[in-house]
């Protein structure tokens, strides 16, 4: 079946597309030469050559391009035509750029400029060469418990970071982490983000986002913080195992509703899927009350750790596991991010678990 975003040739049956993660079934039908991306290309050409279309999303579409003064492969993501001319879409869309370019960590792709070309605002990015998280559990289904909590890790370190900056993604979802030929971890997409002390772009009431991966207090238009990405995460942590969307429901009114009435803990205690030991992370993770659910990104990050290392076998023994050495970190103020030290046994359980992820793709 053929992408008409990113022209992939896909399984037949396939619901997303394995490149760019774009739903098969609500895809932009285009014949022949897509006019946008030619204009673009037009637009573009005497700094990047444009090569191809990687998705796109409510704020923008993003091409894989080359750098012709580095000779490079980056990612632009470029207002679309029929916004371009729309002050405070193009405003939000600077936003996404200000708030993207501010975090600097190894599981966030990085921002290197932004600008308008040819009447085209845009920005460019790192790109990623390898898969969505949508698109790698479409394909090869559930992961296992040691691959999904790894994954999970890797986002909450990100989000983490995100967050001690004051930013609150609040788009978190398995189309916005992407998964590299290397086995590395990465969460895209900050189009929606909030800086957490700043007003908002949106008016207040206002739902945006993805309702199968939003909080209940995004769904009913209130003011967020940072719980509510830590519900997000548990639903995505819920797909890695399950390669179920908990939520999922035709229309925001169905979500709605299904959030009145599912009741999370006997359905997470019930699904085979979901290693007994995780039941009550997660459970927790999805409390309907921000107040009475896991305090902070960082609190889950503990909990994950604790498990990835004890209850999924990683060291020898429990004893052992206690003793096992952790990835220390040091702040270099020059480059405002933290950099691991070279303990060897950190190193190793870092290699192995890219391997896995590695493995994840290479099966595909």
């Amino acid at each position: 079946m053929l992408c008409n975003l990113c022209g992939c040739e896909n399984r037949e049956g396939a619901k997303f597309c394995d490149r760019c993660g774009a739903a098969l079934d609500a895809t932009i039908t285009r014949i022949g030469i897509d006019p946008e991306l030619d204009a673009i290309r037009k637009a573009f050409d005497d700094r990047f050559a444009v090569e191809s279309l990687l998705g796109r999303g409510g704020m923008g579409s993003v091409y894989k391009a080359r750098e012709l003064t580095l000779d490079r492969h980056i990612a632009l993501k470029i207002v679309p035509e029929s916004r371009r001319h729309d002050a405070p879409f193009v405003e939000r869309f600077r936003q996404e750029a200000r708030i993207a370019a501010r975090l600097r960590h190894p599981r966030i792709v990085s921002v290197h400029e932004v600008g308008t070309l040819g009447g085209f605002p845009y920005f460019s990015m790192d790109y990623i060469d390898g898969s969505t998280l949508r698109a790698l559990i479409e394909r090869r289904g559930p992961l296992s418990a040691e691959d999904a909590i790894s994954i999970a890790v890797e986002i909450c370190r990100a989000v983490a970071h995100a967050h001690a900056k004051g930013v609150i993604h609040r788009d978190l979802k398995p189309e916005n982490v992407m998964l590299d030929s290397e086995g590395d971890i990465f969460v895209l997409d900050f189009g929606l983000a909030r800086i957490a002390e700043e007003p908002g772009l949106t008016e207040t009431g206002a739902i945006m986002g993805t309702p199968f991966y939003m909080s209940p207090e995004q769904l009913a238009g209130e003011k967020l913080d940072e719980r509510s990405d830590v519900y997000s995460i548990a639903l995505v942590l819920y797909y890695c195992l399950t390669g179920e969307d908990l939520f999922a429901a035709d229309g925001l009114t169905a979500v709605l509703a299904k959030h009145a009435t599912l009741r999370v803990r006997e359905l997470l205690a019930s699904n085979a899927l979901l290693p007994p030991n995780m039941q009550e992370l997660v459970a927790s993770m999805l409390e309907e009350n921000p107040n009475m659910r896991t305090r902070s990104v960082k609190d889950v990050l503990e909990r994950l750790t604790l498990r990835r290392i004890v209850a999924l076998g990683l060291a020898a023994t429990e004893d052992a596991a206690v003793h096992t050495p952790t990835v220390a970190f040091r702040e270099i103020p020059r480059a405002q991010e933290a950099v691991p030290f070279e303990d060897a046994a950190a190193v190793a359980v870092a290699d192995r678990r890219k391997a896995r992820l590695r493995a994840l793709l290479d099966e595909m």
